[in-house]
């Protein structure tokens, strides 16, 4: 029987950030949350994310995450909702 949480596999160590107006910025994936490293895969195991699309909507945005092989893994809100990146926050940060 496998683990209740396996480990999550080696990440490529990149992760590629898509901002609404279309800019590209490209992350260290040790400098990401966990959440936004790993996504589950269809059979619940943990995916490397290599992608990040964050697309506006009305009330903020949703992050679209994807996995090497281009495969949607995960649709989500961003973290506090708010369409203004966090205070303190990289250039680049969600």
């Amino acid at each position: 029987m496998p683990p209740a949480h396996p480990s999550p596999p080696n990440h490529p160590g990149r992760v590629t950030v898509v901002a609404p107006d279309g800019t590209e910025t490209v992350q260290s994936a040790d400098a990401l949350p966990e959440w936004a490293r790993f996504a589950a895969g269809r059979d619940g195991r943990p995916v490397p994310v290599v992608l990040i699309a964050r697309v506006r909507t009305g009330r903020g945005f949703t992050l679209r995450s994807y996995g090497p092989d281009g495969r949607l893994l995960a649709v989500s809100t961003s973290p506090d909702g708010n369409p203004v990146r966090p205070p303190g926050a990289a250039s680049g940060w969600f």
